[in-house]
């Protein structure tokens, strides 16, 4: 009931009419590093240092990126670690969602995000704090997951709340 709950907040806390750009995911991938370590026969890129990815509009920064491509190309799976580690990606309507976290794992094909440790994730001013942030970019639909000690932390705009009204 609990999990619930907050799901129901959060669905007020990022406005339905704002997806993720459709273009994005079709995009080529760009990623820039002081160090890159190739594993051919397991299909991994390792990149270290000031790690900058864009795709599109998504832009994920970190200390460390590993890509793995398993199942071939546009099925990448995007493991980055940091202190923290950033996400910024537009939607449709031009807003950005931030996100950040000292892990994130972002899969290109299914377009899902999972934030693990101090994850936080802002959308016009409202934000989210929790242990874990699973996001479904394309479908919108997000879970914070609170820690052992610590409670999911929800923090709604008035803006944005007199937005879901209309």
């Amino acid at each position: 009931m609990k999990l619930y709950k907050i799901t129901t907040l959060l669905c007020l806390c990022i406005s339905t009419s704002s997806w993720a750009l459709k273009s994005d995911t079709e995009q080529p991938i760009y990623i820039d590093s002081d160090n890159q370590e190739l594993d051919i026969q397991k299909n991994i890129v390792t990149f270290t240092g000031n790690v900058i990815l864009r795709q599109g509009s998504i832009d994920i920064r970190a200390d460390k990126v590993v890509v793995t491509r398993p199942g071939g190309e546009g099925k990448e799976a995007i493991d980055a670690y940091g202190n923290p580690a950033t996400f910024h990606q537009l939607m449709d309507d031009g807003k950005p969602i931030d996100g950040a976290a000292k892990k994130m794992r972002y899969e290109t094909d299914i377009e899902f995000l999972k934030m693990t440790d101090e994850a936080i994730l802002i959308q016009d001013g409202s934000e989210i704090q929790g242990k874990v942030i699973s996001y479904k970019i394309d479908e919108q639909k997000l879970v914070a997951e609170s820690g052992k000690k610590k409670r999911v932390t929800t923090i709604l705009q008035p803006n944005q709340m007199n937005q879901n009204k209309k």
